[in-house]
């Protein structure tokens, strides 16, 4: 799997899945043999969503895009990955570990995007894939189920672990953020919504990386079966599930933290946008992991009315449709949980 030397992981998530609370936990700040990345909230690939949603084409189809927006994005996406290789040839120097945080959804390439949004026979373009250094291999490829912008060779240097979080909860707090970030009219943009409020993106690289670490046999840890796949509602009412994770990818487990005390104002001003305030705003009022965001008792019927209530009829059915949707892909990841 990984012949490049260092211990390269890679956490796979989506919007609202708890991912910076898992990340809070695990402290790295205080991980003396992490290196940390800071810039962007943690993501290497958001530069290219802020610029795709500056440049309006989030729901557009890839072959209506302009020569010009074309260039701009491959560009950006291309930068996006130089980044990631300087921090983990950074960390591999220092002999540390990269541990990266990233949503699959940002790491979808946008032909891939549009043959799930529009009719296939309408998308005439190959996937995209950035370029990578000459030691990955003279010829990069990509197989069927990559739909990121990363080519195989490159997936394949990295040990990926899965986070979800149940549907119903995850997919109306991110509407609400977009609503808050973006306004009303953002949100009720259907065809960048459906590219999102989605597991199929998750479902599928998890499917990749399962078939080709089954075929390699290889892990960081004799045995650990990869890839790995956390729950959202473990890491809320399971904290030996987070201490196993942690054990498997190499941290100080002295070092976790399960409760902290809530944000100062002064460390509110450091972030450099209201947007990546408020998608921090839960986590930095809290003092600790928050058990009542789960998804225990939960019910899709009854979470659809308090949805119309919220956002309206037409809307708060479409998010229904959406939660539906996923539940399929939901219930299928979870039953590979780490336990």
């Amino acid at each position: 799997m990984n012949s490049h030397g260092g211990r390269r992981f890679f956490l796979l998530t989506h919007p609202r899945s708890c991912s910076n609370l898992l990340v809070r936990i695990l402290s790295f700040g205080n991980q003396p043999n992490v290196l940390r990345h800071d810039a962007g909230q943690g993501y290497f690939f958001l530069s290219g969503d802020d610029l795709r949603q500056e440049l309006k084409l989030e729901g557009k189809n890839v072959e209506d895009w302009t020569q010009d927006e074309q260039d701009q994005m491959k560009q950006e996406w291309q930068n996006c990955f130089i980044e990631l290789q300087k921090h983990i040839e950074a960390a591999e120097a220092e002999s540390k570990i990269a541990f990266v945080k990233e949503h699959a959804y940002f790491m979808t390439e946008p032909v891939s995007l549009s043959i799930f949004s529009f009719d296939s026979e309408d998308v005439k373009q190959a996937p995209w894939t950035v370029q990578v250094p000459d030691k990955y291999g003279s010829k990069v490829t990509r197989s069927s189920l990559n739909h990121t912008l990363l080519p195989d060779e490159f997936l394949q240097t990295l040990f990926p672990t899965f986070l979800i979080r149940h549907p119903a909860l995850m997919f109306p707090s991110h509407y609400r953020t977009i609503i808050d970030n973006s306004g009303v009219k953002a949100a009720h943009a259907e065809g960048e919504r459906s590219e999102i409020m989605t597991l199929h993106w998750m479902r599928t690289l998890y499917d990749w990386y399962a078939e080709h670490l089954a075929k390699s046999g290889s892990g960081p840890s004799n045995d650990t079966k990869w890839p790995l796949l956390l729950d959202a509602d473990d890491i809320l009412h399971n904290p030996d599930v987070v201490v196993r994770f942690s054990e498997i990818v190499g941290l100080d487990t002295t070092k976790l933290q399960f409760e902290w005390k809530p944000a100062e104002k002064e460390f509110l001003a450091q972030f450099p946008d209201d947007v990546s305030r408020r998608m921090l705003s839960t986590l930095t009022a809290s003092a600790g992991i928050m058990k009542e965001k789960s998804s225990v008792n939960i019910d899709i019927s009854t979470e659809a009315e308090k949805w119309k209530k919220e956002f309206g009829q037409s809307e708060g059915e479409k998010m229904e449709r959406w939660v539906q949707a996923s539940m399929p892909d939901y219930e299928y990841l979870r039953a590979k949980r780490l336990t």
